[in-house]
């Protein structure tokens, strides 16, 4: 049986180009996403937040963000599955594939836009996550 296929992050650094201004049109409308790194009450993070320096996390649908300010280092569990360690900053486009699993960093204050993406590459709402019926992998 073949190993499964690597699906490392991908970023798009200075996504918009050098003339873009500002948040581009097409992220505005996803939902968004902080992290405090000084918060070490070890509170829980919710779906908006997220708290404290580092903390290991899995992707279980395809997710698309735009880090809107903070720095970020993403270290997957598994390189040979996940790539290699990916870090994030301002005006990048990240993509997160499904699957992934790892731990982050947060350097400084992080804020993000992000949105789900299904395997057809089409949004979808977080609330329908899930009734995901495509778990074929």
């Amino acid at each position: 049986k073949m190993p499964p296929k690597a699906k490392p992050i991908t970023v798009v650094k200075n996504f918009g180009g050098r003339r873009n201004t500002g948040t581009p049109l097409a992220v505005q409308e996803w939902s968004l996403w902080d992290c405090d790194p000084e918060d070490s009450s070890g509170r829980k993070p919710s779906r908006g937040h997220a708290y404290g320096r580092t903390f290991p996390w899995v992707f279980d649908m395809t997710e698309k963000a735009y880090v809107l300010e903070g720095e970020a280092t993403l270290t997957p569990e598994d390189p040979a599955l996940y790539g290699d360690t990916v870090k994030i900053g301002p005006g990048d486009m990240v993509t997160f594939p499904r699957g992934w699993k790892g731990t982050w960093e947060v350097h400084s204050f992080l804020r993000k836009h992000y949105a789900f993406f299904n395997g057809k590459g089409l949004r979808v709402d977080e609330a329908s996550d899930d009734d995901d019926d495509d778990d074929d992998d």
